[in-house]
């Protein structure tokens, strides 16, 4: 693995309270940085931030509602007062819900479109007065590969996505200047807990049939990727789709050797 500094740098991870985002918030941790753990269950949030400070390292559990433009807002803020800045940004909160046009209500699709793009907006929104104050910072967005191409019976998933990566090129074409990079994580399927409900052989047949690299992807990787966006190592990176999804999107059909 890489080795990163962020000393002396704040980032805010939504979603921290548990799977990629709390190994990331561990990650950021582990390398210096100041962390800033958000999630909508208090509970899994504190955790997250004790294991941390347990450890020696600086972090600070903060309960939101990511939907809820009032919450955002002061939740910013109150990362601000706590850390004195927000340099890195890392949304990692989602929900992936099956449907298609008959089977998915309107109710439905502004749920999704509540937690999966407007809580984007959000958050970059609120994010960034602190950023561009401070002279720069950086986004990462996760939005999955389903933002690139349409999943059968994931209309709401899949449309929701797609607006967050367009949210986040427009973030970092307007922004470019404040010296504010703003990129996009897209995985493939990745082991975390919600994952492992699938069964065992199911989730093996799946990953043969349409992924070439014969690799389990895990948080660690999608971890990894955005500590690398965050990064100085990426300083010239900005408005892009990172897909971490072992080959899966540079293929249209992919036929398995087993097979």
């Amino acid at each position: 693995m890489m080795k990163f500094d962020f000393s002396g740098k704040t980032v805010a991870i939504t979603g921290g309270g548990s799977g990629i985002g709390k190994l990331s918030c561990q990650r950021f941790a582990e390398a210096g940085a100041r962390v800033a753990v958000i999630d909508i269950n208090s509970t899994t949030a504190q955790q997250t931030a004790d294991e941390i400070t347990k450890a020696g390292l600086a972090a600070h559990a903060f309960q939101a509602d990511i939907t809820d433009e009032q919450a955002v807002e002061t939740t910013f803020q109150a990362i601000a007062d706590c850390f004195g800045s927000i340099d890195i940004l890392f949304n990692q909160a989602g929900i992936s819900p099956m449907g298609n046009l008959e089977t998915t209500s309107y109710e439905d699709l502004k749920k999704v479109f509540a937690i999966d793009t407007f809580a984007i907006f959000l958050t970059c929104k609120y994010a960034l007065p602190y950023m561009k104050r401070q002279g720069g910072g950086v986004i990462v967005n996760t939005v999955g590969t389903y933002a690139l191409r349409y999943v059968q019976n994931k209309l709401g998933y899949c449309s929701s996505k797609a607006a967050a990566l367009s949210i986040t090129k427009s973030v970092a074409v307007d922004y470019a200047r404040d010296n504010i990079r703003c990129n996009a994580i897209c995985p493939g399927f990745v082991d975390t807990p919600i994952n492992k409900e699938v069964p065992e052989d199911r989730r093996a047949r799946f990953l043969d049939r349409t992924q070439p690299m014969d690799i389990l992807i895990n948080a660690e990787d999608i971890a990894q990727t955005a500590m690398f966006l965050a990064s100085d190592a990426s300083r010239a990176i900005t408005g892009q789709a990172i897909v971490t999804d072992g080959g899966t999107e540079a293929t249209l059909f992919y036929t398995s050797p087993n097979l």
